[in-house]
């Protein structure tokens, strides 16, 4: 009985590793090459003391969010003795960014996270998302395919938001 089972395992088999192969093929082909992500050295007069790039910012963001977003690239800047904090992701196209922007509304919108309500004001062309919390100000928003969260101590938020919109236009 296996014998006559066999050959048409086998076809079933190969077949399910050509269309794997082929699926990932056309995955990668259509995926943007990534680039790294380049952060300001200094921000309202603080340098950048620790950087985190790529895989390592990815699994950060992803922690930090409890769910996964299609990011292809990531980096994380820490200023000063963390005075500001930059987080920036990058996704594949600028639908992706502006449904993780969203998604971040969201959540933050239930009400079971440390931060205010946000409140959204126009800055350099685009929406800036701002709220309180665990002590500091923070703002995010999407330039293109990057999302950017901002995290400031209060006496220096504000010159560090118009320095890294400039930085991310």
């Amino acid at each position: 009985m296996w014998n006559r089972f066999s050959p048409k395992l086998m076809i079933a088999v190969g077949a399910l590793l050509l269309l794997t192969g082929i699926s990932y093929w056309a995955y990668n082909a259509v995926l943007p090459r990534t680039q790294p992500i380049s952060v300001p050295e200094a921000v309202a007069g603080v340098p950048v003391t620790k950087k985190i790039f790529g895989a390592d910012a990815v699994t950060e963001v992803t922690l930090v969010h409890g769910k996964e977003f299609p990011m292809t690239s990531g980096v994380i800047a820490i200023y000063g003795d963390n005075l500001a904090t930059v987080w920036v992701s990058s996704s594949a196209q600028n639908t992706i960014a502006a449904q993780m922007v969203q998604a971040m509304t969201n959540k933050i919108a239930e009400g079971r996270s440390p931060f205010t309500s946000p409140k959204t004001r126009p800055l350099n062309g685009r929406t800036v998302y701002e709220m309180n919390g665990m002590g500091q100000q923070h703002f995010y928003f999407q330039a293109g395919k990057l999302v950017i969260w901002l995290t400031a101590d209060k006496t220096i938020a504000e010159k560090a938001l118009g320095e890294i919109t400039a930085f991310y236009p």
